[in-house]
């Protein structure tokens, strides 16, 4: 999205960065006096005033009323968070390094129970995903005879995790059969996640030889019942309640909106599944927000990794007036912290 970088000078730059900070602290409109007593800015009241007049005709500051302050539009959040790179404070790493440092057996809880610890930590709204089955790497594949023509099919993901699926099969197979069909796809799948693996399958079920070798059809078929995977990814979210300490929701029409997303989940989904793509943390602003509900509403995301490969995403959703600051790198070393606890 354009900032405006080029347009803004020294000044500029330094009075627009004030004024964000000082919305964010007050949900107040800012006026000229507060942002000189309260900031270095190097120069009288009457030349903010002027400055302020000229950010308004850029964009990034409006006026709601005329004897009022002004406050910073979703162009200034952007430029904000462009500019300015906050640090964890110690006392935020060490509570997110106390959190994943006990021994955790059950991964899903871990995952789970990160949406309620965000909520705590930021009191925002905090939603997480699980990892996606087509995330996921397989360690290894197994195939176990239940009874005459009935298959489980079994996967193991390299992160712990099982997976099964009963399988009708048009004729019987033993145990030893069953094995050796194992070992044939483990050969191959081995490493790959399952929308990897599912594209292999497909792909060797078209192979000529396929059609002619019955033992490799079959290990084949079994093995797209395991990596058959769901689109959907399941969703936690924490801390829908303590947005109403927020004073953007004494608007209960536009909390409506947000309890209404949050508990919609799909809203949110798109917009997390972009943070899989890229290394970084995803902030989107306000209007940056494709989806309608969320225009008045920003979302901090991050990924959390197994290895290099990412596995699900979490994130912060809250009003714009965000303090991007602390919340930026908060969620960025939680997603860090997670991954090495699914690691371990």
């Amino acid at each position: 999205m354009d900032t405006g970088v080029k347009e803004l000078s020294p000044r500029q730059h330094a009075l627009l960065l004030a004024a964000v900070q000082e919305f964010i602290a007050s949900a107040e409109p800012v006026g000229s006096h507060q942002l000189v007593q309260r900031h270095t800015l190097g120069v009288r009241a009457a030349m903010v005033r002027n400055l302020m007049g000229e950010l308004e005709d850029a964009g990034f500051l409006l006026q709601p009323h005329t004897s009022a302050g002004r406050v910073p539009t979703d162009r200034a959040f952007r430029y904000f968070v462009d500019h300015v790179t906050g640090r964890i404070p110690f006392n935020d790493r060490a509570q997110i390094e106390l959190h994943y440092s006990a021994p955790q057996i059950d991964r899903t809880a871990m995952i789970r129970d990160t949406s309620r610890f965000l909520a705590l930590m930021t009191g925002q709204a905090a939603v997480v995903t699980a990892p996606r089955l087509e995330s996921i790497v397989i360690e290894r594949v197994q195939f176990v005879r239940l009874r005459e023509r009935e298959v489980l099919a079994i996967f193991i993901a390299a992160a712990g995790a099982v997976q099964n699926r009963l399988v009708a099969t048009e004729q019987d197979y033993s145990q030893s059969e069953l094995d050796r069909m194992a070992a044939y796809l483990n050969d191959s799948l081995i490493g790959r996640t399952l929308g990897q693996a599912r594209e292999w399958i497909e792909e060797s079920l078209r192979d000529d030889r396929a059609n002619y070798d019955c033992f490799m059809r079959i290990a084949l078929m079994l093995g797209g019942a395991i990596v058959r995977a769901e689109a959907s990814a399941e969703v936690y979210v924490d801390g829908s309640t303590k947005v109403i300490e927020q004073p953007e929701f004494t608007d209960l029409e536009k909390l409506r909106v947000l309890l209404r997303a949050l508990e919609d989940k799909t809203s949110l989904l798109d917009l997390l599944d972009r943070s899989l793509a890229q290394a970084g943390p995803l902030v989107s602003i306000g209007s940056e927000n494709t989806d309608a509900r969320l225009t008045g509403f920003s979302v901090v995301a991050a990924s959390y990794m197994s290895g290099a490969q990412p596995l699900g995403s979490l994130a912060i959703v809250g009003p714009v007036r965000m303090d991007y600051e602390r919340v930026i790198p908060l969620v960025t070393y939680t997603a860090k912290a997670l991954s090495r606890a699914l690691n371990q």
